[in-house]
């Protein structure tokens, strides 16, 4: 029997400082990050909200929080986003939402006794459905995203009153549909992680797996001179063996594409790194005839029980081949809640 093998020793470990007075909530609930020269961005899956950490003499601070409402027309701007992915491509900040349907959190009530038609009650996906990009303006050594710099503005696929026109298109999928109408944490329709190349949009579908087959979504999307985004086409689905995971976040590097991989449902279990050699120069050739894709398998990363979640990536260019991991829900020894610093591991990739 073919057994998982011993997860990754991280090379080092980054300290992320936020700030005395900053929420610890924020810490515990990242789920996406990307790394654009000295700005870190991270995007948090109970926020309506962008963050960055600056670096000035070899430290991550100087935290600002950009909140969506100021950047972006959005339909539902006080309701939680689920943001679950960011990428940066030619000068532009983009962020994607879980586009999931959700029950009703009831942790804070008393456990051993649920109301099962408050549980029943599955939470609009609206504001969730958001495929965006921001333009990223230099200011100093630091990258800020605005709402338009010269005739670059920031925009969205339009949301409609039930997602937007990507929800509208896997209602409408043979092989998706059935998952739009279930929770992501059971296996329904989970976007985590985007990855860009010009007009080309990967989106990582943490769930379904499909036969054992994770789920990436590609399509193009053209930007208006108002800046709302547009699909152009179909949506194309491709299929990887990533030996039963769901893909939780996306980081391309050069022509290469990274996927993070872990458990679809909310459990803690398995946890890798894998490699789309060439994945650039690899488009989709049919929509319905697919071939299987087989990413390198690069490493295991170390997870925790309920704990050390591996959520999020980021290159690392100070480092030779190193990439950051960030991981939710972490555990006190990587969360020092009186400094409010978080701490994320380096690893060394394979050449």
């Amino acid at each position: 029997m073919t057994m998982w093998s011993d997860p990754a020793t991280p090379v080092d470990q980054v300290e992320l400082r936020f700030g005395e007075g900053q929420d610890t909530k924020l810490l515990q609930n990242f789920s996406g990050a990307t790394r654009y020269r000295d700005s870190l961005f991270l995007a948090a899956d109970e926020r309506c909200g962008i963050d960055r950490l600056s670096l000035e003499g070899g430290i991550w601070a100087d935290h600002h929080c950009f909140q969506l409402s100021s950047l972006l027309d959005l339909a539902d701007p006080d309701d939680e986003a689920d943001l679950e992915g960011l990428a940066v491509d030619d000068g532009w900040l983009w962020i994607v939402g879980s586009h999931a349907r959700t029950r009703p959190k009831l942790g804070k009530k008393n456990e051993d006794c649920i109301d099962l038609d408050e549980l029943a009650d599955l939470n609009d996906t609206r504001p969730r459905c958001l495929l965006a990009r921001i333009p990223l303006k230099q200011q100093g050594r630091q990258w800020l995203p605005i709402h338009q710099d010269g005739k670059r503005r920031s925009g969205l696929v339009r949301q409609t009153k039930r997602g937007n026109a990507l929800s509208k298109q896997l209602r409408k999928d043979p092989l998706l549909a059935p998952f739009t109408r279930i929770p992501a944490k059971e296996g329904g329709i989970d976007v985590e992680g985007v990855a860009v190349l010009g007009s080309r949009v990967a989106l990582g579908l943490r769930g379904p797996v499909i036969r054992t087959h994770a789920v990436l979504l590609e399509m193009e999307i053209v930007g208006k001179k108002s800046g709302s985004l547009e699909l152009v086409g179909p949506i194309a689905k491709r299929l990887l063996d990533l030996e039963g995971l769901g893909i939780r976040d996306l980081k391309r590097c050069g022509d290469d594409l990274l996927i993070l991989a872990g458990p679809t449902v909310g459990l803690s279990g398995p946890c890798a790194i894998y490699r789309w050699v060439g994945w650039a120069q690899d488009p989709v050739q049919h929509e319905q005839r697919v071939r299987l894709h087989r990413p390198e398998h690069l490493i295991d990363l170390p997870f925790g029980r309920g704990v050390d979640h591996p959520e999020g990536l980021a290159l690392w260019p100070t480092k030779d081949n190193a990439i950051l991991v960030v991981c939710d829900s972490p555990s006190v020894e990587r969360l020092d809640t009186a400094r409010k610093v978080l701490k994320a591991d380096l690893f060394k990739l394979p050449p």
